[in-house]
């Protein structure tokens, strides 16, 4: 019984080992994705749409390795909350991942498109307020046990991220009345906004698993 209890729990923290590895790989894909953006690099661009199938492969990874658990050793209490919980934040971050592919691929629809300064700059406000959620979102799943009050106050950011894109939505709306030669582009920024946006909402998921991690209930934050 012992050496079973002591197998579920190597299973578990490296399984958490690799949650965190693929975190990682996933913010520098979006930190990578508000570079391209910046800096119109689509040699960058192309490398984050490149690197997406590897940020895929390790989900995959994660899930067999989650359900291996499940099957092989029936985790209970706090141990079953973290390998579930596990098997749906892998999920959450490669979505995220395909968040940032997609502002890639966004950049590499035309190569020659210059955007209005000032509302790309704030597309890249609305990306690192969302990528500071996901961050954070994963240093409180990264202390042990999980950090609830940590994951909550990301949680509470995600409004803050929304009202973000309202403003920019409006930015962009008067940028068409008065030049409407820019519409293209400004339909091109509102959508890379979008894809920061769906971060901020799967940060917040995230968020929700390590309450569920910490306090074994899972409560609705977004």
């Amino acid at each position: 019984m012992a050496e079973s209890l002591l197998l579920v729990e190597k299973k578990r923290d490296a399984l958490r080992q690799g949650l965190l590895v693929l975190g990682e790989h996933v913010e520098v894909a979006l930190r990578q994705s508000l570079d391209a953006l910046r800096e119109h690099d689509l040699d960058l661009a192309r490398k984050i749409v490149d690197g997406d199938e590897a940020i895929n492969l390790r989900r995959r990874v994660l899930e067999q390795e989650a359900l291996l658990v499940l099957a092989a050793y029936q985790p209970a209490g706090a141990d079953l909350r973290m390998v579930g919980a596990a098997l749906e934040m892998a999920t959450e971050m490669e979505r995220i991942g395909d968040y940032a592919a997609d502002v890639a691929r966004i950049l590499l629809l035309d190569a020659d498109q210059v955007f209005p300064a000032p509302l790309m700059m704030f597309v890249v406000e609305i990306g690192e307020a969302a990528v500071a959620m996901f961050r954070d979102a994963m240093a409180a799943y990264g202390r042990n046990g999980g950090d609830a009050v940590a994951a909550r106050e990301v949680a509470i950011r995600d409004d803050q991220v929304d009202a973000l894109q309202r403003e920019l939505i409006a930015a962009i709306v008067a940028s068409i009345r008065s030049e409407p030669e820019v519409a293209a582009r400004c339909v091109a920024l509102s959508w890379m906004a979008h894809n920061y946006e769906r971060v901020a909402d799967r940060a917040t998921n995230i968020a929700e698993r390590v309450v569920y991690i910490a306090t074994g209930q899972l409560p609705e934050l977004n």
